[in-house]
């Protein structure tokens, strides 16, 4: 069973018709600007620190950056209990196959960053990001977007993660293409062991391969330009070759390598 964690703050309304006292309420909007500036420089370096051990996969230090009762919610794979089951999570995540097969960067996405103070606790943090995927030729792919909401903790005057909310996540490519511009590419293309499926699926496609009249293995194609797509995972790009005005090969490149061609039904 999925869990919320609901944030709530209380607003305290003194109400005198005294105006000495009327003189000593504190709003939260007076608070000086050099202490609220101070707090986000803070948390941001924080959010730089605890991302960049994730991006290269330093688990000594992701683990130095959270707390002892750390809880991770997400959207897609629920609640993460506790610091040892997200380490846990974190050594399959950065292992040697995972890694190969995807290699994820995250990026803080700019202007996003909104930061509050938690009263004898710590901040509360809100953002979104974005999610790349590494190729081994040195480039990136975007693949994804997400929001998250963190809640950081002061102890011994050092900052820890105490709980993260990690939700909308959306796919992302490169570019957007129309609907009449994916319908195009929509049917069936014949290899000599099977048949590779294309369904138009929101504002990607789907790619599905057909054995003996039995659907199999598929995956999600990003659109990286009008008649080329890349997976989210491996170095993978399906190109589709037009001939004249209709489509007729769809070619398969692995690691830039063009390994197999399928003509249209």
């Amino acid at each position: 069973m999925k869990k919320l964690i609901y944030l709530s703050s209380v607003l305290f309304i003194l109400i005198s018709c005294n105006h000495k006292k009327e003189n000593q309420i504190i709003k939260a909007d007076l608070i000086p600007e050099e202490q609220q500036s101070e707090l986000f420089k803070a948390i941001a370096t924080m959010d730089s620190l605890y991302f960049s051990a994730q991006n290269v996969c330093d688990l000594e230090k992701y683990a130095y950056y959270l707390s002892d009762d750390f809880e991770f919610f997400h959207d897609k794979a629920g609640l993460t209990a506790s610091k040892e089951e997200e380490m846990k999570d974190m050594s399959i995540f950065c292992g040697e196959e995972q890694r190969n097969r995807q290699p994820l960067r995250r990026e803080l996405s700019e202007g996003t960053l909104k930061v509050y103070p938690i009263d004898n606790y710590g901040a509360l943090e809100f953002c979104d990001h974005v999610f790349y995927l590494q190729i081994n030729d040195g480039t990136e792919k975007v693949v994804g977007s997400g929001k998250l909401t963190a809640l950081w903790k002061k102890e011994n005057n050092e900052w820890k993660l105490a709980r993260v909310i990690s939700y909308d996540h959306q796919h992302l490519a490169e570019v957007e293409l129309t609907s009449e511009i994916l319908d195009q590419y929509v049917g069936d293309y014949i290899l000599p062991d099977r048949i590779v499926n294309i369904k138009k699926e929101g504002k990607l496609l789907r790619a599905t391969d057909v054995n003996d009249g039995k659907p199999g293995w598929n995956t999600l194609l990003f659109p990286e330009s009008e008649n080329t797509f890349y997976f989210n995972y491996e170095n993978v790009v399906y190109k589709f070759i037009k001939s004249g005005i209709k489509i007729k090969t769809l070619n398969i490149y692995e690691n830039g390598k063009l390994i197999e061609e399928a003509k249209r039904k």
